[in-house]
């Protein structure tokens, strides 16, 4: 019975590991009523498994359930390159992101903006994925800069 019990809680844990590292590259998040709010991240891209970044992908969902705050807008810019790319949620009624917009760059630092173009407050849900040229996920992480 004690090994019946051992191996439904380890298979219990090894089933939530993968289900952590699978929403892993999601950001929530809201800006403010102000037209100029900015919540501005770094992704950091780093090799493992996968192999060497290539990309990072990027894409915004607008989960926002009343007018106002325009359109919201996530740019992602590899500083060394000058590589930059937009992701926007076109149509924020559909229940689905906008497409995957990608930021070519080898493993390093990407900063992330969210933006909106008026006043409103805004509900976003970031994709994040650093990617190898072939496609397969590589390190990733994410870190705060400015919240509004």
């Amino acid at each position: 019975m004690k090994k019946f019990i051992f191996w439904k809680i380890t298979s219990i844990l090894f089933i939530l590991s993968f289900t952590t590292q699978s929403i892993a590259h999601t950001q929530t998040g809201s800006l403010g009523e102000d037209a100029a709010a900015t919540d501005y991240f770094f992704v950091l891209c780093s090799t493992d498994q996968g192999g060497t970044t290539g990309k990072l992908e990027l894409s915004i969902y607008d989960g926002t359930t009343t007018p106002g705050g325009g359109k919201i807008s996530a740019v992602g810019v590899f500083p060394q390159t000058q590589a930059a790319a937009t992701a926007s949620d076109p149509n924020r009624l559909d229940d689905q992101p906008g497409p995957i917009a990608a930021v070519p760059g080898p493993d390093g630092t990407y900063y992330v903006f969210v933006h909106k173009l008026k006043s409103g407050a805004k509900n976003y849900n970031l994709t994040y994925h650093c990617k190898s040229a072939e496609g397969a996920h590589t390190g990733a992480s994410l870190l705060t800069i400015q919240d509004q």
